[in-house]
């Protein structure tokens, strides 16, 4: 039988004290791990108290930010992948924005024996195939790196480099909409100040979130979204026919939302004859 999630916590804190001492582990700058810096202990119980709140639902989402001093693979394999170990009997999945190569020679260097299995996002987002991505991920924990410090080389000269190409924010964006939509998983979200993010923190996805248009337009932070929101909040919140509608949208939009993804060409099409024009009919209201 699983383990509560307290006593899972308190063997926790132990059992990485007692690996500490045991061992000579060291971080990427070659100091000595002779513990969990007070940020991570932070995280790791926002993480306690968000799996507590959600432990019943068969596919949760746990969104952790770390601080910039915090150390995320020290982090990710000796708090995260332990203690989902402890307390599930689920595989666990570490989905990499740029590569899985990083992740796994940190996860080699510190010694780690529980099992994770490394995906590259992009491998998944060149494939676009969510059948299989569904049947990779279900019922498993999957862990994603929102980190987006992922090159590209740049059109007009391949000598060049350049972060951040709009092209491939875009299919990540669809493979996040993917994991999020269909997988039936549950889902551990990393991010770290100070580094740019496959999407912003906290993130906007969910019961509060615009589904057609942020699948539409592959961000949250696109000006239609934020128009939308906007009305949503300011106008049909105000009213009890206003919150019903919001509540048959955010029922009935996901799997719209899904199809929408599928391909550029929708994507294209809904955000310009759809989510486009009512955007600029809801900015022109005052209210």
């Amino acid at each position: 039988m699983a383990k509560s999630i307290l006593e899972a916590s308190l063997d926790f804190i132990r059992s990485v004290e007692e690996r500490f001492q045991k061992v000579e582990f060291t971080d990427r700058n070659g100091q000595r791990i002779t513990g969990l810096r007070p940020s991570e202990l932070l995280a790791f119980h926002s993480l306690t108290a968000q799996m507590t709140q959600q432990r019943e639902k068969p596919a949760y989402e746990i969104a952790i930010e770390l601080e910039e001093d915090a150390r995320k693979y020290v982090f990710i394999f000796f708090v995260l992948v332990p203690l989902f170990r402890a307390v599930t009997s689920s595989s666990m999945v570490y989905v990499a924005p740029d590569g899985p190569a990083g992740a796994s020679l940190a996860y080699g260097r510190f010694f780690v024996t529980d099992p994770v299995e490394f995906v590259d996002l992009r491998d998944l987002t060149q494939a676009a195939d969510y059948g299989r991505l569904q049947g990779l991920l279900k019922g498993r924990v999957v862990l994603v790196d929102m980190e987006s410090s992922f090159v590209m080389p740049a059109k007009d000269d391949p000598t060049r480099s350049y972060s951040y190409c709009e092209a491939e924010m875009a299919k990540m964006m669809r493979t996040y909409h993917a994991i999020l939509w269909k997988s039936g998983c549950h889902k551990v979200l990393v991010y770290q100040k100070g580094v740019k993010s496959l999407v912003s923190y906290p993130p906007t996805f969910g019961k509060a979130s615009c589904f057609i248009a942020t699948a539409a337009c592959s961000t949250p932070d696109a000006w239609e979204v934020r128009a939308l929101r906007a009305f949503r909040d300011e106008v049909l919140h105000r009213s009890a026919w206003g919150r019903l509608f919001s509540r048959c949208y955010h029922r009935l939009s996901p799997p719209l939302a899904q199809w929408v993804t599928g391909t550029q060409s929708r994507q294209r099409l809904v955000r310009r004859f759809f989510v486009n024009p009512l955007a600029r009919l809801v900015r022109g209201l005052r209210f």
